[in-house]
């Protein structure tokens, strides 16, 4: 029987469940439980040679209460008997439980590949560190990084103060960058600036060739979450775009869809970006900018050269909401 190992990691867990306007909602680990079950009969859906998905579960969370009632929730759901054996539960940091984690997935894997995936849903935008997000990367070429980030509150409340700096101080912000953000922070689309120099300082810091940073706007805060996917590979990026194109009206992101969508355009006005939702009036002018967007990229950046079709979409990744069937 062919074999696919795969390591989920939950940094900050919770409970297993939680209440959205009085209905009782599964948490990310019985997600991840339910999702891993789906996927294994979809995968051997008519297969004569079954493949076995050998996946391990760390659920890691600083609250006992939290860890306790994940737990009562894992029981419940018929999974009491898998603690201890693919399923375990950790009470502690992320960052102090991530070395014993990244030992047990270093044991099961060759060259270091360790496919698995990191789920931090982090409460705020410091408490899964830029520097422990890199080591992730680095450790493991075969793994992905689901970083929960509250840029929307980390600018409001942006200032040169000690306790600021001192609070923002796992982001890697040097003192200069936070003075241009709060410079721009006032002015006429500012907003939309720092959050696209944030975009290039969390891939910088972070090591990650790819990055997918869309937004889920809170409705009652009005403020903005970003769910950022970082890895190493071009397949995986592309398989969390296709996410957001799934839930369509749910995502976000600034921009008509054309190229520099996520990077800084000087010719851009940020204050008259569009929002982008995803939906089916955004994936046909997406689509009709790209067949000028793909010729303009070529003749100004690989005129004096020829360009291989996957070096091209992997150099254009980061910057559209395009998937990779998008340019076929």
């Amino acid at each position: 029987m062919d074999v696919l190992r795969i390591t989920f990691v939950d940094g900050f867990c919770g409970g297993g469940a939680y209440s959205d306007r009085g209905t009782t909602v599964e948490g990310s680990p019985l997600v991840l439980l339910g999702a891993v079950e789906k996927a294994r009969m979809a995968l051997n859906e008519g297969r004569t040679k079954p493949i076995n998905i050998d996946a391990q579960f760390y659920f890691v969370d600083s609250d006992q209460t939290a860890v306790d009632a994940l737990r009562e929730n894992l029981a419940n759901a018929g999974h009491l008997t898998r603690l201890g054996q693919d399923i375990h539960l950790t009470r502690a940091p992320f960052q102090r439980a991530f070395p014993d984690i990244k030992a047990a997935i270093k044991a099961r894997t060759r060259g270091n590949v360790g496919r698995s995936v990191f789920v931090l849903d982090q409460k705020g935008y410091t408490d899964a560190p830029l520097p422990l997000v890199k080591d992730i990367l680095e450790s493991f070429s075969g793994c992905e990084v689901i970083l929960t980030f509250a840029v929307g509150w980390l600018i409001d409340y942006l200032s040169d103060k000690p306790q600021t700096l001192k609070a923002v101080a796992p982001l890697g912000l040097s003192e200069g960058q936070i003075r241009e953000y709060l410079q721009l922070k006032d002015q006429r689309g500012g907003r939309i600036v720092i959050e696209r120099l944030l975009q290039q300082h969390i891939r910088r810091e972070t090591g990650a060739t790819f990055s997918s940073p869309f937004f889920i706007r809170s409705v009652e805060a009005n403020k903005d979450l970003w769910i950022i996917h970082l890895s190493n590979h071009v397949t995986a990026r592309n398989v969390m775009v296709e996410g957001h194109w799934l839930i369509k009206n749910n995502s976000l992101h600034f921009g008509s869809g054309d190229f520099e969508m996520m990077g800084f355009d000087p010719h851009l006005d940020p204050a008259s970006t569009p929002d982008f939702w995803f939906g089916d009036y955004e994936q046909e002018l997406m689509r009709e900018r790209l067949k000028d967007g793909v010729l303009k990229r070529l003749r100004d950046r690989y005129a004096s050269e020829s360009v291989e079709y996957l070096r091209f979409l992997r150099e254009a990744a980061n910057e559209t909401p395009a998937r990779l069937a998008d340019f076929d």
